[in-house]
């Protein structure tokens, strides 16, 4: 409601959602409240959104997919989440699809770094200067996102969206495009 509110007190032309429970491991004990922000959230923003005739950025995931793939998805990928975390984030796309405001696009990201906050980039980099040699697990593959490129990105492409259904688009697939 404060959300809906705010956009109807001011001049709101584009809403850009950032904001995700991306606990992964955690979601899977907390799955209310996962589902709370990366679906129930992501719906309510789409209903403002195409209410109010607004653009509508959603940051989604690549745990949409089962991360069996050995190169970067793409955005015609069979999804097929494997836990809360992926599952409540494909819910949160797919409410958005049922909804389907206008000028409206899902970007998937993955790994996202920044000198901000806990991510892979920093830890690796931090437990670089404090040992010799690492221990870590293999069995994930994942394509980094600078937080500063995807901002831009999103800027650059903000005049350009123009569609009636809703575009899914991989960050990591278009890089440099």
């Amino acid at each position: 409601n404060s959300v809906e509110e705010f956009v109807k007190q001011n001049s709101i032309d584009v809403i850009i959602n950032c904001a995700a429970y991306t606990a992964v491991d955690k979601a899977e004990s907390e799955q209310k409240e996962a589902n709370l922000v990366n679906k129930k959230a992501v719906k309510n923003l789409a209903q403002i959104s195409k209410e109010n005739s607004i653009k509508f950025i959603h940051i989604s995931t690549d745990y949409v997919f089962d991360g069996k793939n050995f190169k970067p998805y793409i955005e015609y990928d069979i999804t097929n989440p494997q836990g809360v975390y992926g599952q409540t984030k494909l819910d949160g796309e797919e409410a958005m699809i049922k909804i389907s405001p206008l000028n409206s696009i899902i970007i998937r990201t993955s790994w996202v770094y920044s000198s901000f906050g806990n991510n892979f980039v920093k830890t690796m980099l931090k437990l670089g200067k404090q040992k010799n040699e690492l221990d870590v697990v293999f069995d994930q593959i994942g394509t980094p996102t600078y937080a500063v490129d995807l901002a831009k990105t999103i800027l650059d492409i903000l005049p350009k969206i123009q569609n009636k259904k809703i575009k899914i688009w991989c960050f990591y697939d278009h890089i440099g495009t």
